[in-house]
């Protein structure tokens, strides 16, 4: 997610070909053509689930919705549940809105939080899931534009406020592909992570 998924919580840019904010980014955020776009953000839902899920630029016919959180470096397609698109994928959105007006990382964070502690936004209300089942959750690199992996498919489950010492994870295995952990631990947009290898 990736909003938070990962560790990205602070610098994830959301848009899409057509947003209109894509004017106001700055210039080494990756673009991708409308198309590609499209397709990366569907590529992080299940097969079964592309066909009816919206995407930033299309509306949802089964709940789902789809698009692609990056920063400047970071693509990172993800496809929220109706729960998630109702909750988590509104902080995601407004962090997109506060990075495009110039404010850093870990200001970004913080006003989030205000946000939620204000209750503007609110953690998912029941269980559900956030599909990131691409395999272009990748890294640019900003010197050779060259493409890394940054982290397997995988799925999280929401878990507001749950924290990885809440179940056992040590930090080594924060990140693991072999371990289930808590991705943004602690927070209101907590979330259990799956990797295909869990």
């Amino acid at each position: 997610m990736i909003h938070h998924t990962l560790g990205l919580a602070a610098f994830l840019m959301l848009l899409s070909a057509t947003n209109v904010m894509a004017s106001t980014l700055p210039t080494d955020v990756p673009q991708l053509d409308r198309n590609r776009e499209f397709a990366t953000a569907l590529s992080a839902a299940p097969p079964e689930l592309q066909a009816g899920a919206g995407v930033y630029v299309r509306a949802s016919r089964n709940g789902f919705n789809c698009l692609v959180e990056r920063d400047s470096y970071v693509i990172a397609p993800v496809c929220y549940d109706a729960e998630g698109s109702r909750t988590t994928l509104q902080a995601s959105l407004e962090r997109a809105r506060i990075m495009a007006s110039g404010v850093d990382g870990p200001s970004v964070d913080r006003v989030i939080d205000a946000e939620y502690r204000a209750g503007r936004l609110r953690p998912p209300a029941k269980p559900g899931i956030a599909y990131m089942l691409s395999h272009d959750f990748v890294q640019l690199d900003p010197k050779t534009g060259k493409e890394k992996i940054l982290y397997p498919p995988h799925v999280m489950v929401y878990a507001p406020f749950l924290r990885n010492e809440d179940i056992g994870v040590s930090k080594q295995f924060v990140r693991s592909t072999t371990h289930v952990w808590v991705e943004a631990s602690g927070k209101p947009d907590a979330c259990l992570v799956f990797t295909s290898e869990n």
